[in-house]
């Protein structure tokens, strides 16, 4: 029997690789039942670590955050980038749709609060503000009652699962429902706002804010970047704002070029005041997974050597990102005869091979012919993935997917896309070798 042998990549440590690695084995089980996953986690014994404590690090603290990247909501872009752009705000800032439905001045409604009037002009005279009949619950109050059970919905807790997020949408839930910015949003629900803003919005935003706090949730819980795809996503949000008694009409669209204009004055890419040792903590198993590979990569080639022969038979090899490049390297400079397949995934090996930066493949020299077959997967959207077939005529065979998400969680997403197994069944050995 093929053994499909996992391999990570940068910056993943124990609880991420073992979440991820059962998301794999249930994909792969779903479209190969017959062929059997198998673990090869290396970031405790050959991952980078900062050894004396981050004493490295300046003390104070940093003005800027992570997530401050420069936006341009002018740029043409299709449906789908709109869609991945959207997220990407809001997997930065989770309320920014809430600020911007509750920002002073933006809008008008019948619950408009003092200071939220709009001027003459594109959306007419700003109505006075009216409160509902004494013992009539207003739609904010009927909204906000509604919302605090949504999490209990057959449909919502299913989709929940399937997107790997039941263990944090009660909290995300909580923390969207407490959150000050949605109490604004509430009190300036309109019962109209032109072709900006729509009634039914409101549901769709605060599900979206939901989704991507239970996205962010779920990340610091793994301490790494959880594997949730677009659809997975969207399912979520879907059932969410059924859930709330809307429909899923628009729920995949974005707010537009006036959203993320809006958005920007509103501050969703404002930066984030953090200890810079932390930020530093955080970050530097990613990034230093990479250096230190570049530096001493011969004792990780040897652990995954070590992993391949105590299989015992023929292999398929699954390797993201930096872990793809140390699988290619790794066949680069031994003969495995019972590596079947290389399948790549989100892996700069293509990139670093072409910088001539690989310690063990310089370039031109190219794959040796032992090289077994070498399918390689990527994102557009990924900015860690790269293509093959470039630099390695004949020898490389990319694959596209679309995770409909936004750099980085486009970077980890594969393994929660349905894409993503279907491109793995159609390259895996045909059954009769698995058997």
């Amino acid at each position: 029997m093929t053994t499909v042998l996992f391999v990570h990549g940068t910056g993943v440590r124990k609880a991420s690789y073992d979440a991820t690695f059962a998301l794999f084995s249930a994909g792969l089980a779903a479209v190969r039942p017959r062929a059997e996953a198998a673990r090869c986690y290396w970031g405790d014994a050959h991952g980078a670590r900062l050894n004396a404590g981050g004493v490295s690090v300046p003390a104070g603290e940093s003005d800027r955050g992570p997530g401050d990247v420069a936006v341009e909501p002018s740029a043409a872009v299709d449906a789908a980038e709109a869609d991945a752009a959207l997220w990407g705000l809001l997997e930065r800032d989770p309320l920014f749709e809430l600020r911007l439905a509750g920002a002073e001045g933006a809008f008008a409604g019948p619950w408009a609060g003092p200071g939220r009037s709009v001027p003459d002009g594109p959306f007419g005279q700003a109505p006075h503000p009216v409160s509902p009949p004494p013992g009539v619950a207003s739609r904010g109050e009927e909204l906000l009652d509604v919302a605090a059970l949504s999490a209990d919905d057959p449909d919502v807790a299913d989709a929940a699962s399937a997107a790997g997020l039941d263990a944090v949408l009660a909290a995300a839930l909580e923390a969207v429902l407490n959150a000050e910015v949605l109490e604004e949003a509430l009190e300036a629900e309109p019962e109209t706002l032109g072709d900006s803003w729509t009634d039914g919005d409101l549901r769709v935003a605060l599900a979206r804010a939901v989704v991507a706090q239970a996205l962010r949730m779920a990340d610091e819980r793994l301490e790494g970047t959880w594997a949730c795809d677009g659809d997975h996503r969207d399912a979520l949000v879907a059932a969410l704002v059924a859930a709330l008694g809307g429909s899923d009409r628009g729920v995949g669209a974005a707010v537009g070029k006036f959203g993320l204009n809006v958005a920007l004055r509103l501050g969703a890419t404002r930066p984030l005041e953090r200890r810079r040792s932390a930020l530093t903590e955080a970050s530097a198993p990613a990034a230093g997974d990479v250096l230190h590979y570049l530096a001493r990569g011969e004792a990780l080639r040897g652990f995954l050597a070590e992993a391949v022969h105590a299989v015992g038979g023929p292999v398929v090899l699954v390797a993201h990102s930096l872990g793809g490049i140390a699988c290619a390297e790794l066949l680069a400079d031994l003969h495995l005869p019972a590596v079947e397949l290389l399948v790549t995934v989100g892996s700069q090996a293509p990139l670093l091979y072409e910088l001539d930066a690989l310690p063990v493949l310089p370039f031109g020299r190219g794959l040796p012919a032992s090289f077994p077959r070498w399918v390689n997967v990527y994102d557009r959207r990924d900015l860690l993935g790269y293509v093959g077939e470039g630099v390695f005529p004949g020898r490389v065979e990319d694959r596209v997917i679309d995770n409909r998400t936004a750099f980085p969680r486009a970077h980890s997403a594969y393994f929660g896309n349905r894409a993503f197994y279907s491109v793995l069944d159609e390259v895996l050995p045909p059954d009769e070798v698995l058997a």
